[in-house]
């Protein structure tokens, strides 16, 4: 009888197990494919995709897995900041272009806005630049969402920085006689940019506050639901705001995007909980419970 070797067995089990390593590594993303436009060290590679790997995973938590290969071109630069620019790409595919300084901690790259920012903006279809208040705003709202989710930003930390960029936003808002998406266009002109950008966000923000009130989900788990079903379907404003709509089962995005195109002055904020998205409804039963809570405190 031919003695058959015991060893190729082991092998293969030693090759399958090191094939799962490197594939549930936070390191190996398939949804991810990385340009390297400029000469960066492995240790520098290394810190850059842990960074964008976990701002991504982070993402994907909230809104679910995108419906495609999201690519990252990354580039060399010297400055104050880990991420001085960055902006998206988006044609027949869908990334981002990041100027960074790789001699920043990995810490500094966590605590950096601009990557959830930027990341957040794949979520929705390019709606058009006559709507960059609405694209915008709705990175801007996300931006805190991920680093919260993240572990970067404590909910207190969220809110302060939401209610801070807002109250900053309306300062410096000179269009008090015109509907904001109206004036969007001049702000852009203007480069008075950080206004669009949250006024816009203050969009996002009612939303969330007005759906969260009546006890429904908030908007990231309609998110959830648009990514899988939609995201690929949805080429206008109208098409987005009315898909999110169907997708909460109310009307709250297109009553709020007639207020931003009728009402004069200012988003309103004040008085929103500013919050994270409330991922699925609140019972009436716990709503009552909270409702009991807050009264016997007082």
């Amino acid at each position: 009888m031919t003695r058959r070797s015991l060893t190729p067995a082991p092998r293969v089990f030693l090759l399958v197990a090191a094939l799962l390593s490197i594939l549930l590594s936070p390191l190996a993303t398939a949804d991810l494919q990385y340009h390297w436009e400029d000469h960066f060290s492995s240790t520098e590679r290394h810190k850059l995709k842990t960074w964008l790997n976990e701002t991504h995973n982070a993402l994907e938590q909230l809104v679910g897995e995108l419906p495609f290969v999201t690519h990252l071109y990354m580039k060399r630069t010297s400055a104050g900041e880990p991420v001085p620019w960055a902006h998206t790409e988006r044609s027949n595919i869908q990334g981002v272009h990041f100027h960074v300084d790789p001699s920043y901690s990995l810490q500094e790259f966590r605590d950096d806005w601009t990557a959830p920012h930027e990341l957040s903006h794949l979520v929705l279809p390019y709606v058009g630049r006559d709507n960059s208040w609405f694209a915008e705003g709705f990175a801007s709202y996300m931006q805190y969402q991920v680093m919260h989710q993240m572990g970067v930003l404590s909910t207190a930390a969220m809110k302060k920085r939401y209610a801070r960029n807002l109250d900053k936003a309306e300062g410096r808002y000179s269009h008090v006689s015109m509907p904001f998406a109206e004036a969007a266009p001049k702000l852009r002109a203007e480069r008075n940019y950080p206004t669009m950008y949250w006024g816009g966000a203050a969009f996002f923000l009612q939303a969330d506050d007005s759906l969260m009130a009546k006890g429904e989900a908030g908007l990231v788990a309609a998110l959830k639901q648009y990514t899988q079903c939609c995201r690929m379907r949805s080429h206008t404003l109208a098409d987005v705001v009315a898909t999110l709509d169907k997708l909460c089962q109310q009307t709250e995005l297109s009553e709020l995007l007639t207020k931003f195109r009728t009402d004069s002055g200012f988003p309103k904020h004040q008085g929103m909980d500013m919050g994270p998205s409330a991922p699925e409804a609140q019972s009436k039963a716990t709503q009552q419970h909270d409702q009991n809570l807050t009264k016997n405190r007082g």
